[in-house]
């Protein structure tokens, strides 16, 4: 004879709860840091976790973007740019960037006529990355305002690569290049 409805359904709740636990516990030590606490950094910053645009979970071929302070006066902002311009997924979290421009629309300014390319910003902290191989590789970086208005203006309307930035390399101008004086 078969057991009670009601008895079998309280088994089952009881079943389905016991499962919950020991899968929230599997899944809090599967993602705690290696320091044995749960990886938060220690700083005092704004700490934020930002899926890539359009998931809620990062793509199977994409390391997850972890969390990351933002410094004071600065904000983070995304730039997705091509495999290869985005320096083919050498760039990491802690690295910092050279942001050249390339202005093919519109000349960017009286002294620099279409096309260009010029270095745009420089030693630029990125806060995150995310490369998968072959598709388009997003970068949190951390700028200021006026920062955040260049990066803007490339996305929409013209062109970037990013170059890796040498330790300490500190801020770089040039005179940027055009078909005039290409050699």
């Amino acid at each position: 004879m078969s057991p009670a409805p009601k008895k079998r359904s309280t088994i089952l709740v009881l079943v389905g709860a016991v499962v919950f636990v020991l899968g929230t516990g599997l899944a809090a030590l599967a993602t705690r840091g290696s320091d044995g606490g749960g990886g938060a950094p220690a700083a005092a910053a704004v700490t934020t976790t930002i899926p890539p645009p359009g998931s809620v979970a990062p793509p199977a071929a994409a390391a997850p973007l972890a969390g990351f302070v933002i410094p004071n006066g600065h904000q983070a902002i995304a730039l997705d740019v091509p495999f290869v311009n985005g320096v083919a997924g050498y760039a990491k979290a802690g690295d910092h960037v050279n942001v050249f421009g390339v202005f093919k629309n519109q000349a960017a300014n009286a002294s620099l006529p279409n096309p260009a390319a010029k270095l745009v910003l420089s030693d630029i902290e990125v806060l995150a990355a995310t490369t998968p191989v072959g598709a388009n590789a997003t970068y949190v970086l951390s700028v200021d305002v006026a920062q955040a208005e260049q990066l803007v203006y490339l996305a929409s309307f013209e062109g970037s690569y990013l170059t890796l930035a040498r330790d300490k390399q500190g801020q770089l101008t040039t005179v940027g290049r055009t078909p005039k004086n290409e050699v």
